[in-house]
């Protein structure tokens, strides 16, 4: 029986797979924040100062343009990780 690993194109789309998670963490490495989690939370707990500053200081909105501006990421994304981060620093 044939896996995914003996056809040439699913091992090369794989492979490619492999080197965008790469450069995604160097990215994420050279804008100051370490990998993200499901939530798009950093895993090393780490997240920009400016964005926790916004943060603890009631402006959401502050916080999603700089989590934006750190990260890259659209709206939604920024938005979600903004208040799942919200929700971590109020425990």
């Amino acid at each position: 029986m044939a896996t995914d690993s003996d056809n040439p194109e699913i091992a090369e789309l794989q492979r490619q797979v492999r080197r965008q998670g790469e450069l995604i963490d160097a990215l994420y490495r050279k804008v100051g924040i370490g990998q993200l989690d499901a939530d798009g939370i950093p895993i090393d707990g780490a997240a920009p100062a400016d964005v926790i500053d916004a943060i603890t200081s009631g402006s959401t909105i502050e916080a999603i343009k700089r989590w934006r501006a750190h990260t890259g990421v659209g709206l939604k994304e920024a938005k979600d990780a903004v208040e799942a981060l919200a929700r971590t620093l109020r425990k």
